[in-house]
């Protein structure tokens, strides 16, 4: 059975402050924070919220089973919870529209707030080898991407290095322009200072890898009459899917498991009456700069070993054809150990046209869509991704502010 997308609208999203260090929390008050913030965005009385999709808040909460912690919720919001799920990620969006649809819920919170806790060690805890399950090798997260880079390098030419480098610039220089950036005003970075960085597995460098920081968010769903009440632009799911083809972490990671040139995503989009040339925004799970060059490619915007082309064109940036990360993504915005949310909350910032930059209009709406602006001129529909590990599968989803 077809979902009925429109049956539910996103209709509120919130972002905590994002930091390098916010060991004075723990992730669920930065959740709970985003939980209300959300609701107010959207004009929602928390009291109405009977349905609650949410990551673990920790790492972990000590006596707290992982995926328990969804229960705590009804408590906190004072009343029944009729729907709860795991996760905060573009699944979770589209569980929450069906479960909307078939009146499980009538408005659920997608809810995520993670701190690291203050363990040493120079690699950020959900990359080790005991959460990753690689202990057996003695590798980790970050090595898994520079063996992914290698392997593209070879098949597809040294050119792919500069793209990445290109990529992670500019991707950073939205996060410099952005002022809810952890990396905002340490810019402006060119494709140089990308190499030039400390290198980290090659030919992975300290530019090209992921922020290491703590932070919430939250996003609110409501029932398409519910929505027309709500004070934003609602903003409605078109299209989405998801493809697993290969067990990411526990085998060597490939890069053929990605391999079907886009087709999974061209055929989900044609039976929503999408094509690539509809899109005006690319928010990718940019873990490493090598999973944007794949992402072009995985989800159809280019053949196989056209990525690097693509990103040298300057389409990623913001008066390019698309314009991709606009919020500084993981790169540069926040990566919080479970940073899934942030990507279709920027999505919906761009297509109700809220995005804080440098620009000195930007809180009238005033922007110059060039340059150091982050705002996408006049955005009508929005590709959004979360993808797995390493070639590992992805998940990806179409939003527009069109009714």
């Amino acid at each position: 059975m077809k979902p009925n997308w429109s049956a539910a609208k996103i209709v509120g999203v919130y972002t905590t402050e994002q930091g390098r260090d916010l060991s004075g929390r723990d992730g669920f008050s930065l959740a709970f924070e985003a939980l209300r913030g959300a609701a107010a965005d959207a004009g929602i009385d928390v009291g109405e919220i009977d349905g609650i999709s949410s990551t673990d808040t920790g790492w972990p909460v000590a006596g707290v089973a992982p995926g328990m912690q969804a229960t705590f919720w009804a408590t906190q919001l004072g009343r029944p919870i009729r729907w709860t799920a795991a996760g905060s990620g573009l699944l979770a969006i589209a569980d929450a529209v069906m479960a909307i649809e078939y009146g499980l819920a009538s408005t659920v919170a997608i809810v995520n707030g993670m701190t690291r806790p203050p363990a040493g060690g120079a690699t950020a805890p959900w990359t080790r080898p005991n959460e990753e399950f690689t202990a057996w090798t003695g590798s980790y997260t970050t090595v898994q991407y520079g063996l992914v880079a290698q392997r593209y390098m070879h098949e597809f030419g040294d050119s792919a290095l500069e793209a990445m480098a290109e990529a992670a610039a500019t991707i950073r220089n939205y996060g410099h322009a952005n002022p809810e950036a952890v990396y905002h005003g340490r810019g402006p970075f060119t494709a140089a200072d990308v190499l030039a960085s400390r290198p980290i597995a090659s030919p992975l460098t300290l530019l090209m890898c992921s922020s290491v920081n703590d932070g919430g968010c939250a996003m609110i769903i409501t029932s398409a009459d519910r929505a027309k009440d709500t004070r934003r632009t609602p903003v409605t799911v078109l299209a989405a899917a998801n493809q697993q083809p290969y067990a990411p972490y526990y085998e060597a990671p490939v890069l053929d498991a990605a391999a079907d040139e886009g087709a999974f995503a061209r055929e989900t989009m044609k039976r929503a009456g999408l094509a690539h040339s509809d899109i005006d925004v690319v928010e990718f799970y940019d873990h490493f700069a090598i999973g944007v060059l794949m992402e072009y490619e995985m989800f159809g915007f280019c053949a196989r070993g056209e990525a690097p082309y693509l990103v040298r064109s300057g389409a990623m940036r913001i008066d390019g054809r698309y314009p991709t990360c606009t919020d500084g993504g993981n790169l540069s915005f926040s990566h919080n150990g479970s940073p899934v949310l942030f990507r279709p909350i920027e999505a919906v910032r761009q297509l109700r046209g809220e995005v804080p930059d440098q620009c000195p209009g930007w809180a009238r709406g005033e922007h110059s869509h060039t340059g150091a602006c982050r705002a996408v001129r006049d955005p009508k529909v929005a590709f959004v991704s979360n993808p797995g590990p390493p070639t590992g599968g992805a998940s990806f989803m179409v939003l527009t502010n069109k009714e």
